[in-house]
Formats: C-alpha cells, sequence, structure tokens
C-alpha cells in the first residue's frame, strides 16, 4: 500500500481499474446502448450550445471521441469515462496529499475509485463523467487560491466551474459549498469581500455563457425537464423520498464508507473548532448532503445528485480515519466486492444454470434495444425507404442509434403543448410531412393518431426477448399524408 500512496503507481492502478470495466462491458452479454447514451450519440451528431435539459459537454465529448476514433460504435463513447475517471481519482489524490500527506490522498483516491457508483457510471458515457472531473479539479485549485490567493488559481477555479456548468447543472452546488464555507467561520468571512472569488465566478459566467444565450433563443430547452416539476396539490413535504435519498447514498458511497462518513461527522468537534481542512471539506461534503436532504423532504432528489460530494467526503473518511485504517480497507475491500457481482453476476448464474430474471436483472433497461433497431431498420428499407416516426423520447434515441435511418426522422408532436423532450423540440411532426412514415409504438395504437392520416397499414411487430422473461415489443404501422394534428374546420 505504500508503494500506492506514489503518484505513478496510482495512476497505473487507476488505469487498470478502468480498463477492467471497460473490458468487462465489452464482454458482457446482450447489452447494448443506455437510452441516455443513445439520446447523446443523437446530439453529439449536431454539436451545438445545448440540448434539451442538459448542457452540451457530453455531446461534445462524444463528438470529439467519434472523429479521434473514426468510428460512432458503442465502444467508443465508452472510452470516455475510460479516460476521464483516471485523472479524476489523481486529482482527488492530490487534493487528500495536498490537505494532508500523500497516505490520505491515496486512501481518498481508492474510495473514489472503488465507489459502487462509480462501477456503473465507468460503463456509461453521461454528464457525470465531466462533471466529476471538473468539480475535482475546481476543488484543488480552490484550496489552492485560499492557501496563496493567487489570481492564476482564482481564474482557474472558474474555469473548472464553468466547465462544469457547461457538463451539468448540479456544478452549480459548488457555489453553495464556497458559501458554507466562508459563512462556518468568522475568519473565513473576508472571502465573500475578495474581489478574486467574483472574479473567478465572472470566469466561470463568461464560460457559461454561450450556453445561457442558447438558451434564450431556444425557450430555456436546457432547463426543462417534467420528471422534475412537482405536480401542484401534492403534500407539502415527502418523508419517504428523504428516506430513499438517503438510503440510495448507502449504495453510491459504498455500505462502510457511507456509515463511516456519518460516523466521522457524528464525532467531529463544532464546525467553529474544527481545524481549517475539516471545515473546506465539510463545506463541499456535509453542507451539499444536508441540501439535497432538504431537497428530497420538500419534493425529491435523485441519488445520483449528490456524487460530486463524494469527491471531499472520501478525503474527510480518509483523515478521520486514518489512526483506524482497517475500515478503510474493509469499506475498500466491500465496495471492489460489489463492483465485481454487479459485473459478473449474469455470467454467473448462466454457469450455475440459474436463469436470468427481471426483479434482479440490475441490466434489465440496456438489453435487447440493438435487436428491436435492426428490426425496424430492415422494415423501413423492405417497405419503400420509410421515414422513422416514434412518439416516445427514449425510444426515438435508441431507433436512432440501431436502425440509423437514411431520411430524417419525425416525432410526433401535437403543438399546443410543451416539448417532453429534445426530439419534440428538434424534428416534430409538421404539416407538410405528407410522405410514408414508418411508425413505431408501444402500442395500443392510438386512434386519434392513426386518423391524422391518409392511409394507415399494420406490420410486422418489432420484439426482442433478451431472455425468458423479459421481452420488448413495439407495434409498428405505415402511415401516409399526414392530414395536421386538428381536423379541418
Amino acid at each position: 500500500m505504500k508503494l500506492l500512496a506514489r503518484p505513478w503507481p496510482l495512476f497505473l492502478l487507476a488505469v487498470a481499474v478502468s480498463l477492467y470495466r471497460y473490458i468487462a462491458w465489452g464482454m458482457a452479454d446482450g447489452l447494448s446502448l443506455f437510452g441516455d447514451e443513445a439520446q447523446y450519440w443523437t446530439w453529439a451528431q449536431a454539436p451545438a450550445w445545448g440540448y434539451y435539459s442538459k448542457p452540451p459537454m457530453i455531446a461534445w465529448l462524444i463528438h470529439l471521441a467519434e472523429r479521434l476514433w473514426g468510428s460512432d460504435a458503442e465502444w467508443v463513447m465508452k472510452t470516455i469515462p475510460l479516460v476521464l475517471y483516471p485523472l479524476t481519482t489523481m486529482l482527488v489524490y492530490a487534493l487528500g496529499r495536498r490537505l494532508y500527506d500523500p497516505a490520505a490522498g491515496r486512501d481518498a483516491a481508492l474510495l473514489f475509485l472503488l465507489m459502487p457508483a462509480l462501477f456503473l457510471s465507468s460503463v456509461l458515457a453521461t454528464p457525470d463523467v465531466p462533471l466529476l472531473l471538473f468539480w475535482a479539479g475546481a476543488l484543488w485549485f480552490l484550496w489552492a487560491a485560499l492557501e496563496h490567493d493567487r489570481w492564476r488559481d482564482w481564474l482557474l477555479v472558474g474555469i473548472c466551474c464553468g466547465l462544469g456548468l457547461l457538463s451539468r447543472y448540479n456544478m452549480a452546488l459548488f457555489a453553495f459549498g464556497v458559501l458554507a464555507f466562508a459563512l462556518g467561520h468568522p475568519s473565513e468571512r473576508r472571502l465573500l469581500l475578495s474581489p478574486r472569488l467574483y472574479a473567478a465566478a465572472g470566469v466561470a459566467a463568461l464560460v457559461l455563457l454561450p450556453n445561457l444565450l442558447w438558451n434564450l433563443d431556444h425557450e430555456l430547452a436546457s432547463f426543462r425537464h417534467p420528471a422534475e416539476i412537482p405536480e401542484p396539490g401534492g403534500p407539502l413535504i415527502h418523508p419517504r423520498a428523504l428516506l430513499e435519498f438517503f438510503g440510495a447514498q448507502f449504495g453510491v458511497f459504498g455500505p462502510i464508507s457511507f456509515a463511516l462518513l456519518l460516523l466521522g461527522l457524528a464525532r467531529l468537534p463544532m464546525w467553529r473548532r474544527a481545524a481549517r481542512e475539516l471545515r473546506f471539506l465539510l463545506a463541499f461534503c456535509a453542507a451539499p448532503l444536508l441540501l439535497l436532504c432538504g431537497i428530497a423532504l420538500l419534493y425529491q432528489a435523485p441519488a445520483d445528485w449528490g456524487a460530486p460530494l463524494y469527491l471531499a467526503a472520501t478525503v474527510l473518511v480518509a483523515a478521520l480515519f486514518r489512526e483506524r485504517r482497517p475500515w478503510i480497507l474493509r469499506a475498500l475491500v466491500v465496495n471492489a466486492a460489489l463492483g465485481v457481482v454487479l459485473y459478473h453476476y449474469p455470467v454467473a448464474l448462466k454457469a450455475a444454470g440459474v436463469p436470468l430474471q427481471p426483479r434482479y436483472d440490475a441490466y434489465q433497461r440496456i438489453r435487447g434495444w440493438d435487436a428491436i433497431g435492426y428490426q425496424a431498420q430492415r422494415l423501413m428499407q423492405e417497405y419503400g425507404d420509410l421515414r422513422l416516426l416514434t412518439d416516445e423520447g427514449q425510444l426515438a434515441a435508441s431507433l436512432l442509434y440501431y436502425a440509423r435511418p437514411l431520411q430524417e426522422p419525425r416525432v410526433w408532436a401535437p403543438p399546443g403543448h410543451p416539448p417532453r423532450n429534445h426530439y419534440e423540440l428538434a424534428i416534430p411532426l409538421r404539416e407538410g410531412d405528407t410522405g410514408a412514415f414508418l411508425w413505431v409504438t408501444a402500442g395500443p395504437a392510438a386512434t386519434e393518431v392513426l386518423v391524422r392520416f391518409r392511409h394507415f397499414e399494420r406490420l410486422p411487430d418489432l420484439e426482442a426477448e433478451p431472455y425468458p422473461g423479459l421481452r420488448r415489443r413495439y407495434e409498428v404501422w405505415r402511415v401516409e399524408g399526414f392530414k395536421g394534428y386538428e381536423p379541418k374546420p
């Protein structure tokens, strides 16, 4: 373990772990792209400053990876976490080393590298991958800025925060951490008067500005997400949502890791009595956790919203339990075991003759989409180069990747309703699109849709059964002569 307290051996280990995850995904049987990944791929085909519900960084990275590799295959997108996560691991190491010592940096880096949430996200090209990288960079440069008050460090904090905001808007929680640190001790309150802090904020805003201007031109499309809008008339508080969010953190950080974090927080002295390093970590760990618990109580907070706070939490746990390292080792072993099980339990069940069932298949959401897409592609060609038409965003994303329609597709998007996904915003079906379409729907087909076409004909269903018990089926219709969404008077 002493060898891993040095940068290069630790970096090589991080690369090796990332390669293992990458190879394990490549050898897995029957997995296709996650629906969100397919959507990010479609975004990457037309790089822009923003997209529906998300900023553009992940699309840019996919676009860059495709240009570097000369391919848009699934494995190309998976190289993004393969490259970025070892870099994030080393930033966590650098932060722990700077705050304490190389041993604390090593333990923090290993706790991050083996987080259960990372075992899953390490094979997914999602906005969280660059978000964690830029958040870790912002933490490192902020501590350097607090130590030396150099303009260079403050400006780099702003650049990292701006790039983080272009990755995912959750980066705004970083400002809450800065505020919590400044208000947490009388000696730090002068930070709020520092022109360097506001210069860093200005740089972050400048980096984000093109995305904000894009949103003004597109009706704030990146800030729309119907799933996160509470329905009126509901209860004022949601204790169950709070319990679900809090309980999920044991799975995000690891059962022992999160327990150690809670135990460490409970045993810490009062905030004002804590050392400056501890107050810094608490501001970017405990304070955001409390805020997210409050959000979960008032409405809901998805479990992955808390992922960035564990960048500081890993260093905090490593520092608080330096004298009780066996507990850190137990946490690492448990997390590594959970990750290995996550990757290999389908193969183990198959070898043992135990059939896989949807209720304990963590990968059921990413099985069978390639088969559905290939079938749709054959039907589009067989029935006269039909254009693709769908009525659901995630289905559209998967079909666009796997079916690869030759002509521009369309999405059913009646006017008078706000767009529910990127495709309703970008490629809605409009009057004048009278050509023949292959309409794919979860079914049963809505009569009010069929009657808006002059001709419609039922075609063979799209079906995929990755294994007994998991079946995907979609109705398919050949529709032609779109008459408009509303009957003519």
